[in-house]
């Protein structure tokens, strides 16, 4: 997923902005712990909420979709993209 680099380029970004970890868990709906592990690189962000963390900070190229959305149009929306 990402290197050092990039992991410290995301949190000195939520610095700049003056934001959390709890406030980026709080905005997408997840665990502060998930969003701790994908910024200390502990988590990959390849599937769910790590995923979801991963897209958001731009760590990684990805969409986000609802997690009530069927697979089938997660798939097709991910096609469109």
């Amino acid at each position: 997923m990402s290197n050092s680099a990039n992991l410290k380029e995301a949190r000195d970004g939520l610095a700049r902005i003056g934001r959390t970890a709890s406030d980026v868990a709080r905005e997408l709906g997840v665990s502060k712990q998930v969003v701790l592990g994908v910024l200390d690189g502990r988590f990959k962000g390849t599937r769910g909420d790590a995923h979801k963390v991963a897209v958001a900070l731009g760590l990684k190229d990805g969409i986000i979709v609802a997690d009530d959305m069927p697979i089938a149009d997660a798939i097709k929306a991910a096609r469109a993209a």
